[in-house]
């Protein structure tokens, strides 16, 4: 006859963990944790528009001398593998080079930040003036637009044509409200993580209940 179950012995119900409990464990950790990362980016990604507005020049410095680091780093790492590739008997001069000229444009991109995130700024803003430009011909020019589509097509030609005069005109204008429209999104892109996580603790704090 075996001897009755004590609360102690694991067999014991009182002694079998509740999975129910297991469960609610897990996701109150996951929650906090996962909390916790998304209002730590949203601060962040917040404070980062709000510098982007402030001080936009040196936010330009600093993010031209962090690319033109990893340029130098990634430069060297490069040469290195060109050399192991050279010391095993396998084809090394295009990667050699590739190495020199990422550790050239790194030294130049940290010497001249400022002016790496001007030519930046402009060939970003010039390929949206060819590429609305582009898309709004192409809507006009398409059978298969109508009636609000065809209107979108020339609404894009004509703020092609004004950015287009704009950068001519005044490019550093052109680049500060650049500045200013990614600045805002930061901004509100952060404020959005914010919320949700909030929202999110909320409703695993409710489902917990």
């Amino acid at each position: 006859m075996s001897s009755p179950l004590t609360p102690n012995d694991p067999r014991h119900p009182s002694g079998v963990p509740d999975p129910l409990d297991q469960a609610r464990s897990l996701l109150h950790s996951v929650s906090k944790g996962v909390f916790w990362v998304v209002i730590v980016r949203g601060i962040l990604a917040v404070l980062l528009g709000v510098l982007l507005i402030a001080a936009p020049a040196p936010m330009a410095a600093a993010i031209g001398i962090l690319i033109g680091a990893w340029l130098v780093v990634d430069g060297v790492l490069t040469i290195l593998n060109a050399n192991s590739a050279r010391k095993n008997g396998l084809s090394w001069g295009w990667e050699l080079a590739a190495g020199i000229a990422y550790v050239l444009a790194g030294l130049i991109i940290a010497i001249a930040p400022v002016s790496f995130a001007v030519i930046s700024g402009v060939f970003i803003l010039w390929m949206m003036v060819i590429g609305t430009l582009v898309r709004g011909i192409f809507s006009l020019a398409s059978a298969s637009f109508k009636g609000w589509s065809k209107a979108l097509g020339v609404i894009d030609i004509i703020f092609a044509i004004v950015m287009a005069v704009v950068l001519f005109s005044s490019p550093g204008a052109a680049l500060m409200a650049l500045v200013w429209i990614i600045g805002i999104y930061t901004i509100v892109f952060g404020a959005f993580l914010i919320i949700m996580a909030i929202m999110a603790r909320k409703q695993a704090r409710q489902s917990l209940r």
